[in-house]
């Protein structure tokens, strides 16, 4: 195919409005709406997509995979990834392990090297690195979703816009939620997240009161965020930054430094970043976002994710179409899965606060 007749296939499809997963690029759009449809049966898309690095690929049967599904292809898998990572804070700042089987174990340092004075000749007494593991399980995360009838017909480049848009935000929304909130039930597929770990009775080291009497967004001081900072250990001070929804960003970290100044936003990635007391925060809506009460629970975290939490992921997103479960409605049914698991390994304990440290309120 010459560049001109290309060109005009791509034309065909142009977006309705601004791309925000493919940033401009109407053509990734296009062949990732393509790879969609002929998985959907269309022949013509299917070879347009194959032509060009995407070709339809059949997903392995197996206990924990889809039968029938369509593994999704590295282009289009690339473009979900950067919008989990830009959608879903854990992802984004947890350490990522690759799982080459459902089950697996990471080492974790966990003690170091012990240097001593020593006299001449004297014989020098042996220090070793100590190590265990961190133990990761595959779980099998889904999603079904449903778009028009319409859709598959009249914008092919908007079609990759809204899967890779929709898929990956909802694959981010639940990884937060897990890695965040996870309280070890079935909802959260057995994951016990930070806040919850902090307030077990085996953390306190790492739960850091506010003030009496602080115990909503508007009531938190700069002398509360000044402890939690004080209570995280330097070697995770780095790569800290503040983890906090929305509201919290807004009622807390805007309202202390409209007081002085206002917030500093960098330059990072090319996107504008906001910072507090010079470290970046990331907002995540799976944290509190009330203006009521928080006694007792986890209103902000401050410190190193990747230090403190695993990601494992055993396999990328499969997708599987159907055309029968809302058919009284003319429209199409999508199913999404992905295999993984999240590790909260080192919270501290009751003496040692860990490389993350959680602001609680206070009645």
């Amino acid at each position: 195919m010459n560049a001109h007749t290309e060109n005009s296939v791509f034309n065909r499809w142009m977006p309705y409005g601004r791309l925000t997963a493919f940033r401009g690029d109407e053509k990734g759009a296009a062949l990732a709406g393509a790879w969609l449809l002929g998985i959907s049966g269309n022949e013509r898309c299917a070879r347009f997509a194959e032509e060009r690095g995407m070709p339809i690929v059949k997903a392995e049967t197996e206990s924990l995979n889809v039968a029938g599904g369509f593994l999704v292809p590295n282009p289009l898998m690339r473009v979900i990834i950067a919008q989990r990572e830009l959608r879903g804070a854990f992802r984004a700042c947890a350490g990522i392990a690759p799982m080459t089987s459902d089950t697996g174990t990471m080492p974790r340092r966990t003690g170091g090297l012990t240097a001593v004075f020593a006299a001449e000749a004297a014989t020098l007494s042996e220090s070793q690195n100590s190590w265990d593991n961190v133990a990761l399980t595959a779980k099998k995360l889904a999603l079904l979703a449903r778009s028009s009838s319409e859709l598959d017909e009249d914008a092919l480049i908007d079609w990759g816009e809204w899967f890779a848009v929709e898929m990956s935000y909802a694959f981010a929304s639940k990884e937060d939620d897990c890695g965040f909130n996870g309280d070890g039930s079935g909802t959260y597929g057995g994951i016990r997240g930070i806040t919850q770990i902090l307030i077990d009775g085996n953390h306190n080291a790492g739960k850091v009161s506010a003030a009496s009497g602080h115990d909503t967004f508007a009531e938190i001081d700069n002398a509360d965020l000044a402890n939690l900072i004080g209570k995280l250990p330097a070697f995770a001070l780095p790569g800290a930054r503040w983890f906090c929804s929305q509201m919290g960003f807004a009622t807390v970290l805007c309202r202390l430094a409209g007081t002085a100044g206002g917030i500093i936003m960098q330059n990072v990635g090319g996107r504008l970043v906001p910072t507090f007391l010079g470290f970046p925060v990331q907002i995540t809506q799976v944290l509190p976002q009330v203006t009521t009460s928080l006694t007792n629970q986890v209103m902000l975290l401050f410190g190193d994710l990747s230090m403190a939490a695993m990601l494992g992921e055993r396999r990328g997103v499969v997708v599987h179409r159907s055309t029968g479960r809302y058919l009284d409605q003319d429209q199409i049914a999508w199913r999404g899965t992905e295999r993984v698991d999240i590790v909260c390994h080192d919270l501290g304990d009751n003496t040692t606060a860990g490389p993350i440290v959680g602001l609680v309120g206070t009645a």
